[in-house]
């Protein structure tokens, strides 16, 4: 091994000297073109690193807003009966001092939801079949000596559900009402238990059924009219209590031909719901309903001191609405809806690619949001979508692009 000093024999004046001095180590020499090539691949990398790794968001934003509908106000002005109007089950008008009060026969229609709900049926079937027991008769004895509303029944006849349910809301038949709540439920109070957690279900909070009571004879059976135009609203979306409560005559076993109590059916397109009286305890009640432009509208009028009253009353409200609540445009075709927005992009406007008009009131909940394809709009719980121009651009940036946003390009 050669030593890190190097001995030198030297000889001077006869005399040999050592000279101990260090070897110096080869310089280690980098060209300048290794330098370049080095920092070359490690830019290149880091470039690459941005490239792959930097943000591509492609931004989608809403500048559509629903404009504001028209104004509800004036509508049954001057009418002093508590009354009430519900579109597509969102109520809209109320007697400002709406308070509780006996509903009479209009309590049927929970009856009739209740046992819809228990023993369903599809439109153009019957149902299942029942058969009337003595008790079920003697509670048409009941009503008969008490002057309630009834429809004769024998002991052992057969009747469809589909016909004890025509009885019950054509005529407002306390029997079949009592009699249809034992049949479905086992006895009235079960009833009771159900249709209270179904109204509770459905957000009808103002409503309670009185003791032992499935007709509305009970006058502890309490209701507002609010509550009753949205259960109106939900027998009109039911599509066999909707065919039924649009019905002027039928015929039924037994008691035969049968004619519905309410005299507005057929005027301004009213096609149901359901009268009601007791008495002054709750005077003429009536909730009327109409479909128009897809939409369920349903009135409720309580506590008339006539009947003509409040058949003209709930009318005169039912005329109104349709006067207002008319379809109106909501989007142009080729309006500016949103845009896209990213750097490598700018701003991509995209439009409507139709008219749209539909019912829009003041004070409707509305919403609107640009999808990939579709402008959504939301007016209270009714969902539409229109359809977008949206034109041909990259939804990814390219290569180059990618490298150009490395040194602070966009476009």
């Amino acid at each position: 091994m050669e030593n890190a000093k190097r001995v030198n024999y030297e000889k001077f004046d006869g005399v040999r000297r050592v000279d101990h001095r260090r070897e110096k180590a080869p310089r280690f020499k980098i060209s300048r073109r290794k330098i370049f090539l080095v920092g070359f691949i490690v830019v290149a990398v880091l470039i690459g690193f941005r490239m792959a790794t930097m943000e591509a968001n492609l931004e989608l934003f809403t500048t559509f807003s629903v404009p504001e509908g028209v104004s509800l106000e004036g509508i049954g002005e001057g009418i002093s009966d508590k009354w009430a109007a519900v579109i597509d089950g969102k109520v809209v008008l109320f007697d400002k001092e709406e308070k509780r009060q006996a509903t009479a026969s209009t309590t049927k229609m929970i009856l009739a939801l209740a046992v819809m709900e228990k023993k369903p049926f599809s439109k153009g079937e019957k149902g299942e079949t029942i058969t009337i027991t003595q008790e079920m008769y003697d509670i048409w004895g009941w009503y008969l000596r008490n002057n309630g509303s009834n429809t004769k029944v024998e002991v052992g006849e057969e009747i469809s559900e589909y016909d004890a349910l025509v009885s019950t809301l054509l005529v407002s038949s306390n029997n079949m009402a009592d009699s249809l709540a034992i049949w479905a439920f086992g006895s009235i109070e079960e009833y009771q238990k159900y249709a209270t957690e179904m109204l509770e279900r459905n957000a009808v909070k103002n409503t309670t059924l009185g003791t032992k009571d499935a007709s509305g004879y009970d006058e502890s059976t309490v209701s507002t009219a609010s509550d009753l135009a949205r259960i109106g609203y939900l027998v009109m979306k039911e599509p066999v209590l909707a065919e039924i409560v649009a019905l002027k005559k039928a015929e039924v076993p037994v008691a035969g031909e049968i004619s519905n109590t309410n005299l507005l059916l057929g005027k301004s397109g009213i096609a149901g719901i359901k009268t009601g009286y007791i008495g002054d305890v709750s005077g003429y009640c009536i909730i009327s309903g109409y479909v128009s432009d897809e939409h369920i509208y349903t009135v409720a009028l309580l506590g008339a001191d006539t009947r003509n009253r409040s058949f003209n009353e709930n009318l005169v409200i039912v005329e109104e609405l349709q006067e207002k609540l008319v379809k109106s445009q909501i989007v142009e075709k080729e309006a500016e809806v949103g845009y896209y927005e990213s750097w490598w992009t700018g701003k991509v406007p995209v439009s409507s690619a139709e008219d749209f008009s539909e019912v829009n009131y003041q004070g409707a909940e509305t919403k609107a949001e640009v999808s990939e394809e579709k402008l959504n709009v939301s007016i209270d719980e009714n969902k539409y979508e229109i359809s977008l121009d949206v034109p041909e651009f990259s939804r990814n940036p390219s290569i180059l692009q990618r490298f150009l946003h490395v040194f602070g390009w966009k476009k």
